[in-house]
């Protein structure tokens, strides 16, 4: 087995009031689009949807972690959570391992807290991400201790680049979001 596990927090200022936030971060179907290494495989309903982690590492190994995830909206705290979740019309994911390739089921989580700093917000999220996959076929040669040690200093990078590319994806889709919802209140 491969043990992936990784965590994250960030903190960042969003140019905008809370409650504008708070709606532009709720919308689970389109904020899985700023998240790299991560792709929207399908959506169930508004706020339940099913993601692929994916990554190719070490140049040859391709690792895919399939999450079912909901989102809930907390107004009146200024939170946004998004959490594994069992979705009964959803297919489960059947593990899969070849000589390159391992595929399977994780968690992912996602944890948000809006703070008002009056036209602006300060936005602070934690990102989880956990798995057990099967080592790849290529891999089972190498001592169980050494693939979980690369394993785990690969997924901390891949958190990292997941959080900071959020950030600036999501800063980066704003203005436009804004200029067509703005059109929509009128």
């Amino acid at each position: 087995m491969i043990n992936i596990t990784g965590s994250i927090t960030r903190a960042f200022v969003f140019p905008a009031i809370p409650e504008t936030a708070l709606t532009y971060y709720s919308n689970l179907s389109r904020v899985a689009a700023f998240l790299p290494h991560i792709t929207l495989v399908h959506t169930y309903a508004p706020n339940q949807i099913r993601v692929m982690y994916e990554t190719v590492e070490l140049g040859t190994y391709t690792i895919q972690i399939y999450s079912d995830l909901e989102c809930s909206v907390d107004r009146s705290a200024m939170q946004l959570k998004v959490y594994p979740v069992r979705i009964e019309t959803a297919a489960p994911v059947q593990p899969e391992t070849s000589m390159r390739h391992s595929t399977g089921s994780g968690l992912f989580a996602i944890e948000t807290q809006f703070f008002d700093l009056g036209a602006q917000t300060r936005i602070e999220y934690t990102i989880r991400l956990k798995a057990d996959l099967e080592r790849p076929l290529g891999m089972r040669l190498m001592p169980k201790r050494v693939v979980n040690r690369i394993a785990q200093s690969i997924t901390d990078g891949r958190v990292r680049e997941i959080a900071d590319g959020f950030i600036k994806e999501s800063m980066n889709a704003f203005p436009e979001w804004e200029a067509n919802h703005q059109l929509v209140g009128k």
